[in-house]
């Protein structure tokens, strides 16, 4: 696959996870519906955590996130854990989400086929990482999605 359609793909899902956090509320991104154990705003959170930490990990780079971020977002991490700690608003998550992107992009730009600079899963390239970390960006898209309907 080229790099002009990776990055599109990217794009097409990023976008789609700015529209849906920009059409909720504070309290819609808070609210953890029955049977879940974590809210939009985590969901939200993880997406953009986790494609950092395996984007930037492959090329074996700092994350481009702001700190704290993975303390609130990362995997095994839950809202109901949040009681004293500063949680980034709204805005600040769809500004975030709206320059990590292209921050990614410029950074992997022509390093594609670079193998990875760890051992994960069955990821062997740069690539595969961004096609695993795009995967599940959408996956938890539609959780948020979900969640957001649950009212």
């Amino acid at each position: 696959m080229n790099e002009q359609t990776i990055f599109a793909d990217m794009d097409f899902w990023r976008n789609g996870l700015i529209k849906l956090t920009e059409s909720m509320t504070e309290e819609d991104l808070d609210r953890i519906p029955q049977g879940f154990n974590n809210n939009p705003r985590w969901n939200i959170g993880h997406a953009l955590v986790t494609t950092d930490s395996l984007v930037t990990g492959a090329l074996g780079e700092s994350s481009l996130v702001p700190e704290g971020y993975a303390e609130l977002f990362a995997r095994g991490t839950s809202p109901n854990e949040w009681e004293d700690k500063v949680v980034p608003t709204k805005d600040a998550l769809i500004e975030q989400l709206s320059v990590h992107n292209q921050k990614l992009q410029e950074l992997v730009s022509g390093k594609l086929d670079q193998s990875m600079a760890f051992d994960m899963f069955h990821l062997e390239t740069v690539e595969d990482a961004i096609k695993f970390a795009t995967s599940h960006e959408s996956m938890h898209s539609g959780i948020a999605k979900a969640q957001n309907q649950m009212k």
